[in-house]
C-alpha cells in the first residue's frame, strides 16, 4: 500500500508491503527500504528493525480530518495520512468553520498551558503540553482562530477525550 504522508509539514511517500510472515513488513520511506517486525501494543506498535536489531515503540492517536499524533521516543510528530483524500471544511473537521474542540488523545498530566482565552492562534500552533507514557506531547491548533475556552489548568490530570481548548 502506498500512502502520501505529511510529517511536520513535509510531504513524503511511504510504501508498506507485507512480507508473507506474520508481523513482517517492508517500509519504504524516501526511497530507503526498512524490513521490520511490528507487533501491536496498547497505544500503537512495537517495531523491530531486522537489519540491525533496533527497536522502538510508536503510539499513534487519531485526530480530526486525517491528522494523527505519532509519538516516538523523544519525538512527537503531527502526521496527515493521504491528506488529499480527506475532505476538509465540514463542521468539526480540522480547518473547518465554527468551533474546534481540542481533546486529550490519551490519559496524562497537563505540564503547560500555552494559550489563554482571547489569544489568536495559527494553524498547528502549540496549545497544551500533556505528559503521557513518560513523553511530553504538544497538542496543536487544528485551525487558525481565537481561543474561546481553556478547560484545564497546569498540573491537572486528564483522561482520554477530555476537553482541553476550544478555538473559534
Amino acid at each position: 500500500m502506498k500512502f502520501d504522508v505529511e510529517v511536520a509539514g513535509r510531504e513524503r511517500a511511504v510504501t508498506v508491503e507485507r512480507l508473507g510472515e506474520t508481523g513482517r513488513f517492508r517500509i519504504v520511506l524516501n526511497g530507503q527500504a526498512h524490513d521490520v517486525d511490528a507487533s501491536p501494543i496498547d497505544l500503537g506498535l512495537s517495531i523491530l528493525f531486522l537489519s540491525d536489531g533496533r527497536s522502538l515503540d510508536a503510539a499513534a492517536t487519531p485526530g480530526p480530518g486525517g491528522d494523527w499524533l505519532v509519538q516516538l521516543p523523544h519525538l512527537d510528530v503531527s502526521v496527515v495520512v493521504d491528506g488529499r483524500r480527506h475532505v476538509r471544511g465540514g463542521q468539526g473537521v480540522a480547518g473547518g468553520p465554527g468551533q474546534q474542540r481540542v481533546i486529550a488523545p490519551m490519559p496524562g498530566r497537563v505540564l503547560r498551558v500555552l494559550v489563554k482565552p482571547g489569544d489568536q492562534v495559527a494553524h498547528r500552533q502549540g496549545l497544551v503540553v500533556v505528559e503521557a507514557m513518560k513523553m511530553e506531547n504538544e497538542l496543536t491548533a487544528p485551525k487558525a482562530g481565537t481561543v474561546t475556552e481553556v478547560a484545564i489548568a497546569e498540573g491537572a490530570s486528564v483522561e482520554a477525550g477530555r476537553l482541553l481548548v476550544v478555538i473559534e
